[in-house]
């Protein structure tokens, strides 16, 4: 009994600490910003904001469009009601091989896959790209009216600008209308993740772009190898990496630039409560070790004007149209 209790009392203390050094102090830590980071640090490069934040379409503007549809895109892209600066988007492997910009892990959300083929959970990896193509990715998409315009549309009532696009087609998009910034989430793990991988960074070096890329994952085994494979790509802040660095953060540790593998931290801003790193601290911390700065997904105008205002480089939004008549217009 007597151990069971020194077991317990140790496990509280151990708890009551991870409060104190995760939680509540970095909370604290945010509301000031010590002296070496009063300064303005000048970052060169196009993922670095210069003045407001640069506008991020949330898979390329979900709440205006279906979701990573070439139609999404064509409306960021030729829209003259608004701009944005960059465009984000997940990746997904088909069985065939094929990368695709898809977010959810199975098809079920968004499209009519269970319908079709008879049963729930068919993932991307399941299905070739031609099958793929054969669904309506705007199934369930409902607009600021509450309409549902694309749903019911089966087979040629399919219009090609709502079918799921392959990755090359979308860049090649994009690249005809500007030099636009990239977000891409490679959302497959394991080995089809790692070809995904690949074939991606083969792609932006072939197409000249990728300085305007930022690679992006979840899945901590991707992270390892880009890390060891490509040092050099231009990539976001991984899932473990990122709660060391705010423990740095927590304590201003001084890190040494060449040894952070990463340019980029794509993280929500206060959103969890605990973890909140929408703090003008935050940004200067990051961008004295020439780190950018991405919020994500903000949709609230008020707090899109906030993380502006401390010097976020990108605000990635489902409504980009909001967030440029609140910055720019």
């Amino acid at each position: 009994m007597h151990t069971f209790v020194i077991i317990l009392l140790t496990l509280l203390v151990f708890l009551v600490l991870c409060l104190l050094v995760f939680v509540v102090w970095p909370i604290i830590a945010g509301l000031f910003i010590p002296k070496n980071l009063r300064g303005e640090f000048k970052n060169e490069g196009a993922i670095f904001a210069d003045g407001k934040a640069q506008i991020g379409a949330h898979r390329a503007g979900a709440g205006i469009a279906p979701e990573n549809t070439p139609l999404a895109f064509d409306i960021c892209l030729n829209t003259t009601e608004f701009d944005v600066q960059e465009l984000e988007f997940d990746l997904h492997r088909t069985k065939d091989g094929k990368l695709i910009i898809l977010h959810d892990g199975t098809l079920d959300r968004t499209t009519d896959a269970a319908e079709k083929f008879g049963r729930e959970g068919i993932t991307p990896a399941d299905l070739t790209y031609e099958e793929i193509r054969s669904l309506n990715p705007g199934e369930s998409f409902v607009n600021d009216k509450g309409e549902m315009p694309f749903k019911g549309l089966r087979g040629a009532d399919i219009p090609d600008s709502l079918r799921v696009p392959l990755l090359e087609e979308i860049i090649d998009k994009i690249e005809a209308h500007g030099e636009y910034l990239y977000s891409i989430d490679i959302k497959d793990k394991g080995e089809r993740g790692r070809k995904a991988a690949d074939e991606l960074i083969e792609l932006i070096n072939r197409k000249g772009i990728a300085d305007r890329v930022i690679v992006a994952t979840f899945n901590n085994d991707i992270t390892k190898y880009l890390t060891k494979k490509y040092p050099k790509v231009q990539r976001s802040i991984g899932v473990f990496e990122g709660l060391l660095f705010y423990f740095c953060y927590a304590f201003n540790f001084n890190l040494q630039k060449e040894e952070l593998g990463f340019k980029a931290v794509q993280i929500p801003a206060n959103q969890f409560k605990i973890l909140r790193p929408g703090t003008e601290r935050f940004v200067r911390y990051c961008h004295k070790h020439g780190i950018a700065v991405q919020y994500w997904t903000i949709d609230d105008v008020k707090e899109i004007k906030r993380l502006s205002d401390i010097g976020a480089d990108c605000i990635i939004t489902n409504v980009p149209d909001k967030m440029f008549n609140l910055l720019y217009r």
